[in-house]
């Protein structure tokens, strides 16, 4: 009797093991389909892709018990990750060699977040840390976002120190509104090699977004350089708290909270489409080869990453190695900064920098045309 009993306690237990991994593989699925539905037509589904790693990791943590328990139960969880196989190939990369490249030209892409403005006491010493970083990397064409500049006089030099530190005499930079004592706050591209045109695409649904396009001349051949910030979620630090602490005596304020990002996560995943959507098309319309570098605010299972990965190739995914998270932070904490080059390039030595002087870090990766 006992041991009837113990096995029909076992039976159910499997059963519900079962259920859940239904459940996880019906939500991976939906993380798929989110990348193909925007937002702006069906917002919930986008939470099921920033979710993505989670539902990933249970369906793996489901193979393993199940070769041990009930091995034909495996092909659950297998077949929903093998649908999804591009989708892991964007989230994890495995490049075991690179290619050599004859004349690279070498692109990073780093959100600076104001160079550490707002911290009076460290200010000085980060920003010449990141001076220091990337007049060691040398690169050819530099990509910023939430980059800070003030005329002189100021204390607090930016544009010109890089400029004649790094010899990158050629620059394209976009603010999205000026604060007091001229004080700017943007976008901002410096290349080693002549611009000679400039452009920019503004979103209407958020001033503080922008994106900028400037063709570089390199040698005999132009390429466009995209440079794009799209909709952040801006979360306050009273929402960052909820992150650190789900059960504390203030569950009634950790609940509203909760609410509270949700609809901001809501908002920025319906705005990024919009900006996404429009980045693209004018992508689709350049008359050169692409290079984007961009702050997309998203992760690689989402709608606003398709945009691009659908018409261009990602250097992580070509050249990289690893997760290559680059937010610092802790939602979303993945990989939400990019490089995308035109299908006439090709990549070499994806790198995310593991350097902290920012709340990302800094990518880099070397691009060249490919020989006809």
């Amino acid at each position: 009797m006992k041991v009837s009993e113990s096995k029909s306690g076992l039976h159910w237990s499997l059963r519900i093991l079962l259920w859940i991994n239904i459940l996880n593989s019906v939500l991976l699925l939906g993380a798929y389909i989110n990348t193909h539905i925007s937002p702006n037509s069906f917002p919930y589904l986008a939470f099921l892709g920033l979710a993505y790693p989670i539902f990933l990791l249970i369906a793996i943590v489901f193979i393993g018990l199940w070769i041990f328990a009930k091995p034909r139960y495996v092909l659950l969880s297998l077949l929903t990750i093998v649908i999804g196989w591009n989708h892991l190939t964007n989230f994890y990369a495995l490049n075991w060699s690179q290619a050599e490249l004859n004349q690279p030209l070498k692109v990073i892409s780093f959100n600076v977040r104001v160079f550490d403005l707002y911290n009076k006491e460290g200010r000085v010493e980060n920003r010449n840390k990141i001076f220091d970083f990337l007049s060691e990397q040398n690169a050819d064409i530099l990509c910023f976002q939430e980059f800070y500049n003030q005329e002189e006089p100021t204390l607090f030099p930016t544009k010109d120190t890089m400029i004649n530190l790094l010899g990158t005499h050629y620059y394209h930079e976009r603010y999205t509104h000026e604060m007091r004592g001229k004080r700017y706050f943007g976008v901002a591209t410096f290349s080693k090699y002549p611009i000679v045109n400039k452009g920019q695409i503004p979103f209407e649904n958020d001033p503080n977004n922008y994106c900028i396009f400037s063709d570089v001349v390199i040698r005999q051949d132009t390429f466009r350089v995209f440079n794009g910030h799209l909709g952040s979620i801006r979360l306050q630090n009273d929402d960052y708290e909820f992150f650190g602490e789900l059960d504390g005596p203030e569950y009634p304020e950790q609940k509203e909270a909760g609410q509270r990002i949700m609809k901001r996560l809501k908002i920025a995943f319906e705005k990024r489409a919009v900006q996404a959507e429009q980045v693209a098309a004018e992508i689709e319309r350049s008359p050169h080869p692409v290079i984007v570098c961009m702050d997309l605010n998203d992760t690689p299972v989402s709608y606003s990453y398709r945009q691009f990965s659908r018409i261009l190739e990602d250097a992580f995914v070509q050249s990289g190695n690893g997760i290559g998270q680059t937010y610092i932070g802790k939602v979303p904490s993945n990989r939400i900064d990019y490089i995308f080059y035109d299908e006439q390039l090709r990549s070499a030595n994806f790198t995310t920098h593991q350097v902290s002087f920012s709340d990302h870090k800094p990518i880099s990766c070397e691009l060249e045309l490919k020989s006809e």
